[in-house]
């Protein structure tokens, strides 16, 4: 069954391991977060598109960053898709949840895409639209690692891989690298809006360290 997301960029997801999730409400913060995540050690992100600053912060993260690979979230509008597509710099887009249209519209637009799934009919109905890597979310609102091993079991043939996002914290991120079905993690911690705000560049890149050296420490350095 062909995959949603290439083979290419799971890998490269694989790879990066930790998603920082930005939720970027001045664009003028886009570029020195992107940079001291970098600093960091982290090369991927998710920007959620819930700012009017959002989709201003991708061609600056892509023109002066191009190092970080670039995932867009919080698609959940007709024509965000196609939208994205045209963005120079968008590697994959994720939803929170799975909806059909959506789903349709990245593949037709020919973006990349990983749906969120939270049940085993969230995961049968990504399946039936060619998704095999999925968004897990809210991870821990939905009990966390034991859920996501429990409902991945009758799927676990397939060959299914989830980013859990929601909830990860330093505190669990090594028991959810631990997982072979989990290809990355992804958390607003890292950079959450509070240090943008503070332009506090070197916490987040002191945070973006311990938490890859947390999933290498599991995983190995790619």
């Amino acid at each position: 069954m062909k995959n949603a997301l290439p083979q290419e960029l799971q890998d490269e997801i694989g790879r990066a391991g930790v998603i920082a999730v930005l939720e970027i409400e001045d664009e003028k913060n886009a570029v020195p977060a992107a940079k001291a995540l970098l600093e960091g050690g982290i090369t991927a992100i998710e920007l959620a598109l819930r700012t009017p600053a959002s989709v201003p912060s991708i061609g600056l993260i892509a023109g002066q960053v191009p190092q970080m690979f670039i995932g867009i979230g919080t698609v959940i509008e007709p024509g965000q898709a196609a939208m994205l597509k045209k963005q120079a710099g968008v590697k994959f887009a994720v939803s929170p949840g799975i909806n059909a249209q959506i789903v349709r519209e990245a593949l037709e637009a020919g973006l990349p895409f990983a749906p969120g799934i939270a049940t085993p009919s969230d995961i049968e109905l990504a399946i039936s639209l060619g998704c095999k890597t999925l968004k897990f979310f809210p991870a821990e609102g939905m009990g966390g690692l034991d859920f996501l091993k429990n409902i991945n079991a009758p799927y676990n043939h397939l060959g299914l891989k989830y980013i859990p996002l929601g909830g990860i914290s330093p505190e669990n991120l090594a028991d959810y690298a631990k997982f072979p079905a989990v290809l990355a993690v992804g958390g607003s911690w890292i950079a959450n809006k509070e240090l943008q705000k503070a332009q506090d560049w070197k916490e987040i890149s002191k945070r973006a360290k311990a938490a890859k050296e947390t999933w290498e420490s599991i995983r190995g350095k790619a």
